[in-house]
């Protein structure tokens, strides 16, 4: 039995060898096959994609043409910045060759005399300076008193005229010229055709003469602050602040900007008009009001000295 088995598994191996080279010999047939093959198909796949180049004659050289680009934003900018600088120079030159407006600070030629203006601080204070705001304010300086009042302008058939009114200084209607430049100077001219007279005005910058508290002054608590008398036809008020500075107002139409300082029941106040005014006034303090030579001022509790 274990012969029969020997011999078996004997042949069965010769089978599997003899199976095995045809095998092998089978398959280099076929890689040759296919080797050949595909060699075949290469060999012609690389000679057909090979491309054919054309010689390239570099001896002409054609010329290359650079578009440049054309500028459309700068044209436009300048032609603007060329009309804004015409319109202000025609501006200025408005202003300064044909401007025709009152509006400005304007003052009397050689209003201060000698005897009244004998320093620079005098000369200034004996100065009347005439304003008009663009609001139709109008206000006169004298030293550091202002008046104040409102204007109106009106042109009929070529007449220009000008209607003025501050109350208890200058009240009236006048006819107006403008000549002159911001270079040589601006004259305005106020005819009162009533009575036929004339005053010429120059064209100026408003000058209010300093004035500084005394070095020995020292607030006090209980004076600080805004007093005022009302009685519905006549108002005064004194201002009366930490720095030492105070304002004296009536009617809200004149007001006297000066300085002050004070005892136990004296409070001297100097201003100017034309030259230093000194004030002296007795007071006493009442609760919530000050006596001032026996009339009666309320504090105001909304004044910014109050405030402060």
């Amino acid at each position: 039995m274990d012969e029969n088995k020997d011999f078996l598994t004997s042949e069965t191996e010769g089978e599997n060898n003899i199976n095995s080279d045809a095998d092998t010999t089978t398959n280099e047939s076929t890689q040759e096959s296919f080797s050949g093959a595909f060699s075949d198909e290469i060999a012609e796949t690389q000679t057909d994609s090979t491309p054919e180049v054309a010689p390239v004659d570099y001896s002409v050289s054609a010329p290359v043409a650079v578009k440049k680009k054309k500028s459309f934003i700068q044209l436009p900018i300048i032609i603007s910045l060329a009309i804004l600088i015409l319109v202000a120079l025609g501006f200025l030159v408005f202003k300064i060759f044909f401007n025709t407006s009152v509006v400005g600070t304007w003052t009397v030629k050689d209003s201060a005399t000698a005897d009244e203006a004998t320093t620079a601080t005098s000369d200034e204070a004996a100065k009347n300076y005439y304003t008009f705001e663009d609001d139709g304010t109008a206000s006169i300086h004298l030293g550091t008193m202002k008046m104040v009042g409102t204007y109106s302008l009106e042109e009929k058939d070529g007449t220009r005229t000008i209607d003025i009114s501050i109350p208890s200084a200058l009240e009236g209607s006048f006819e107006y010229k403008v000549s002159g430049n911001e270079i040589g100077g601006r004259i305005l001219t106020l005819t009162d055709t009533s009575y036929g007279q004339s005053i010429d005005l120059e064209s100026t910058k408003l000058v209010i003469p300093e004035m500084k508290p005394g070095d020995d002054f020292k607030p006090s608590e209980k004076l600080t602050g805004k007093w005022t008398y009302d009685d519905g036809y006549y108002k005064m008020s004194y201002e009366l602040r930490e720095d030492g500075t105070s304002t004296v107002s009536q009617s809200d139409i004149l007001f006297a900007d000066g300085v002050y300082n004070y005892t136990d029941n004296k409070i001297t106040i100097k201003y100017y008009t034309n030259q230093e005014v000194t004030m002296e006034l007795n007071y006493e303090l009442k609760d919530d009001s000050i006596i001032i030579d026996g009339i009666q001022f309320v504090k105001d509790t909304g004044s910014s000295s109050d405030e402060s």
